[in-house]
């Protein structure tokens, strides 16, 4: 077996428990102590770029973009994206666009969403917000397999759009998240449902008067909890046009931030303040704006 044969290994069939996904994608860590993509199948209607080294990442992080070359989520869809991180190596994949979920007649749509981080590894999940057009239904899936000393930084956003000259409501969204351990256990759970009518009725408690709507958490057991919390609500307490809460997750298993916000630019700026805020925290660095 040659060097690059020990470098490059085929990435494990996917569980009868899921269905076959449409990209999979794991990273390794290289002697160097660069992180590189080690095994890659994508197909339609998913398109990845190439590995980038962006200013203000941690020596040896590989960032991706998975796009959608389709133009979002349509009716009956069942999408699957899996990712895997291999100890000790440190991934960051987000989305180059938001996604649009676009209004569903026949049918509703899935997006699972498989993360699995090993020994010692960073793997950041943070696409772009979805956006949910009148009559879109849209159940999101999370499934996090998480080792001892992994992290996972991750978010699941979404807001509201109605072309001109349409004044219908987005059916329904749900979002469901998993975090399990390597055996299987239930370490922490996180579920979500609303309709457009809940949205509309603007009710305390709810949504209020806002229309974007965000999950961001990082997850990893043993983290100064307290510590984390305590600089999330001192980043984000003073932002405008914007309502949220920090928690700790369940079973030492990281912290969540629920966001509120007016609207997508509110919501994609308190984003970035919290990944900013957390990457500083556990790697001594923030990382440079990307996204306007």
């Amino acid at each position: 077996m040659n060097a690059t044969q020990k470098l490059f290994r085929p990435l494990a069939p996917p569980t009868r428990a899921e269905p076959e996904a449409q990209a999979r994608i794991a990273f390794s860590q290289a002697p160097s102590g660069s992180s590189y993509i080690s095994g890659q199948q994508v197909g339609y209607p998913f398109h990845l770029g190439r590995t980038l080294k962006l200013p203000d990442d941690p020596a040896g992080m590989a960032a991706v973009y998975l796009q959608s070359c389709s133009g979002g989520i349509f009716a009956g869809e069942d999408l699957h994206v899996q990712l895997r991180a291999g100890p000790g190596s440190q991934a960051h994949v987000s989305t180059g666009a938001a996604t649009i979920a676009h209004s569903m007649l026949e049918a509703s749509a899935r997006q699972t969403v498989s993360l699995t981080a090993e020994a010692g590894a960073l793997l950041e999940y943070l696409p772009m917000a979805t956006i949910l057009f009148p009559q879109a239904k849209l159940l999101s899936r999370v499934n996090i397999t998480l080792h001892p000393g992994a992290r996972v930084m991750l978010c699941d956003a979404f807001c509201l759009h109605t072309p001109q000259g349409n004044s219908g409501l987005f059916d329904f969204y749900r979002a469901e998240l998993e975090v399990r351990s390597p055996s299987g256990q239930l370490l922490a759970g996180d579920r979500l449902a609303l309709t457009g009518l809940d949205m509309t009725r603007r009710s305390p408690g709810v949504s209020g008067p806002f229309q974007a709507l965000a999950t961001f958490m990082l997850i990893g057991q043993g983290l100064p909890i307290e510590v984390l919390k305590t600089l999330l609500r001192k980043a984000l307490r003073d932002l405008p046009d914007s309502y949220l809460g920090v928690s700790a997750l369940a079973n030492d298993s990281g912290v969540s931030v629920r966001i509120l916000t007016l609207d997508a630019v509110a919501l994609r700026n308190v984003l970035r303040i919290a990944w900013a805020t957390v990457r500083e925290q556990l790697l001594g660095i923030a990382p440079r704006v990307r996204r306007k």
